[in-house]
C-alpha cells in the first residue's frame, strides 16, 4: 500500500525539518498555491529524506489557501521551531527564488498534517531483531541508529563499531550478491571493510541483510580541498596502489563495446523525443566511433562506484573503499570514469556540507596523478575518448529518469568531442 501513496518533501532544510516532523514538533507545511496542487482533507502521503528514503507517514488534516500576509505568527509556529521574523524571511527569501513576482499578497497553501506512521522506527525494530539473531557478532547491544544513507537500502550503526544493510528492494537483491562477492574477493585487502556476515535465507526477516565492519572516518571530500599539491598527489598515489591491489585477478574479456553500444542505444530510445534530428544524427554518429575507442583491454573486478565519497580516511590516516554494490567485471579503466570526472564536476558526489568547497582548480592535476602512478593507464588507447564516452553513458542513464536540459546537453556535448576526435584524427593510428 505505501508504494501507492505520493511522496512529498519540504522545499527548504528537508532534511532537517523530517526530523522535527519525526520528534512532533513541526505539524505544518507551506508551498506555492498551484490550483492543479492542493492537498486534500484526509490525504495520506509518504514524506521522504532528501536521498528519496521513507521517513514517516503523513495524513493531511486542514488545508488554508491564503495570502502570504495572512499566515500570522500562531499559526507559523506549526511549520517551525524558529521565531516568526526568521519564519518568515527564509520563505519570503526562497518563494522569490521559485517565483520572482513573489510578494506578502501572493497566494500560498497552508497544509496542517499528523503523523500516522513512523516509518524510520519501523525500520529499527527490524535492525534490532537482526541484532538479537547475531549477538555472537554484536556481543551487548548498547545503541542502535539509522544511517539516512542509500536509497533502496535501510542502513544502521550498531555500537558504532558495526553497519547492518538491509536490501528494502527485492529487485536490487542481486546488487547484495554483487557486494558480498567484491568482499570475498578481497577479505585480505586492508583496504576494504571486512564482512562479517551476509544472510539471504530471509529466515530472521524477510530480508536480504550483510554485517559489516563501520570505517571511522570522513570521506576524501573532507580533506581534499585543505591539502596542497604535494599532499594530494601523496594521496593518489596511495589510492592507486589500493586500486591495483583490487584490480589485480584478471577474468576473461566479454563485449564491452557491444554492451555500451546496447546501453546507449536504449537511453536513446527512452529520450528521442527530446533531441532535435540535428542532436539525433550527432549521438548515433558517434555510437558508430566506439567499436574503435572501446577495444577491450584488461577485464578485472573493479568498485564500480568510485568517487570520493565512497572513499575514507580513517582515524590511522589509512585509505578505506566503501559501497561495493556496483562492483563489476570490467576493463580496469572504467573504474577511473568518475574520477575523471571530478575535474570538471568535482561537487557532484559530495554531500551538502561539503559540495561549497570542492572547487575544479583543485582537481585540475587529479587524472593526470592518476596516470602517473597507475603507468598501465598509458598503455590504454583512446584513454581520453573512452572517459568522454563513459560520461556521456553516465548522463544519458540519468536522462531517461530526470529529463532536464543539462543532462541533454551533456549528451550532445560528449557527442561531439568523440566526433572532433576523429576529425581531427587524433584517433588514427
Amino acid at each position: 500500500m505505501n508504494n501507492e501513496l505520493k511522496t512529498w518533501h519540504f522545499d527548504i532544510d528537508n532534511d532537517k525539518l523530517v526530523q522535527l516532523v519525526l520528534s512532533g514538533k513541526k505539524t505544518a507545511s507551506i508551498s506555492l498555491y498551484e490550483k492543479n496542487n492542493i492537498p486534500k482533507i484526509g490525504e495520506e502521503k509518504i514524506l521522504t529524506f532528501d536521498n528519496e528514503k521513507k521517513a514517516c507517514i503523513t495524513k493531511t488534516n486542514k488545508v488554508i489557501i491564503t495570502e502570504f500576509k495572512n499566515i500570522t505568527e500562531k499559526l507559523s509556529s506549526l511549520d517551525s521551531e524558529d521565531n516568526y521574523e526568521n519564519w518568515q524571511k527564509t520563505h519570503i527569501d526562497y518563494f522569490k527564488l521559485a517565483n520572482p513576482t513573489f510578494n506578502e499578497g501572493t497566494k500560498v497553501i497552508f497544509e496542517i498534517f499528523e503523523v500516522k506512521e513512523n516509518l524510520v522506527k519501523q525500520r529499527l525494530e527490524l535492525a534490532k531483531t537482526i541484532t538479537k539473531a547475531n549477538s555472537d557478532i554484536f556481543g551487548e547491544i548498547k545503541k542502535v541508529e539509522e544511517v539516512n544513507a542509500g536509497f533502496n537500502n535501510s542502513i544502521f550503526s550498531v555500537n558504532g563499531k558495526y553497519i547492518i544493510k538491509v536490501c528494502g528492494n527485492k529487485e536490487k537483491e542481486d546488487l547484495f550478491d554483487i557486494e558480498a562477492n567484491f568482499y570475498n574477493s578481497n577479505q585480505n585487502n586492508e583496504s576494504i571493510p571486512v564482512l562479517y556476515k551476509y544472510d539471504a535465507s530471509k529466515e530472521i526477516v524477510p530480508y536480504v541483510y550483510e554485517i559489516i565492519e563501520k570505517v571511522t572516518g570522513k570521506s576524501v571530500y573532507y580533506h581534499w580541498y585543505k591539502m596542497n599539491e604535494l599532499q594530494r598527489e601523496t594521496f593518489i598515489k596511495y589510492l592507486v596502489l589500493v586500486l591495483k591491489n583490487i584490480h589485480l585477478k584478471e577474468y576473461p574479456a566479454y563485449d564491452w563495446c557491444g554492451e555500451i553500444k546496447e546501453k546507449v542505444l536504449s537511453y536513446f530510445k527512452q529520450t528521442e523525443d527530446l533531441f532535435t534530428e540535428e542532436e539525433k544524427g550527432i549521438i548515433l554518429n558517434a555510437t558508430d566511433k566506439y567499436d574503435k575507442v572501446l577495444a577491450d583491454n584488461r577485464f578485472c573486478l573493479i568498485h564500480g562506484d568510485l568517487h570520493f565519497d565512497n572513499v575514507l580516511i580513517d582515524n590511522d590516516k589509512k585509505i578505506k573503499l566503501i559501497d561495493f554494490n556496483d562492483s563489476v567485471v570490467a576493463p580496469f579503466d572504467y573504474d577511473l570514469r568518475l574520477l575523471y570526472r571530478s575535474i570538471k564536476e568535482p561537487w557532484k558526489w559530495a554531500d551538502i556540507q561539503m559540495d561549497p568547497y570542492q572547487k575544479p582548480e583543485d582537481y585540475k592535476n587529479l587524472f593526470e596523478y592518476i596516470k602517473r602512478y597507475y603507468e598501465e593507464l598509458n598503455d590504454v588507447d583512446y584513454l581520453e575518448e573512452r572517459m568522454l564516452i563513459y560520461s556521456m553513458v553516465d548522463d544519458f542513464r540519468l536522462l531517461t529518469r530526470l529529463k532536464n536540459d543539462e543532462l541533454k546537453e551533456n549528451v550532445i556535448a560528449y557527442s561531439k568531442e568523440i566526433l572532433n576526435a576523429f576529425k581531427n584524427k587524433t584517433l588514427v593510428k
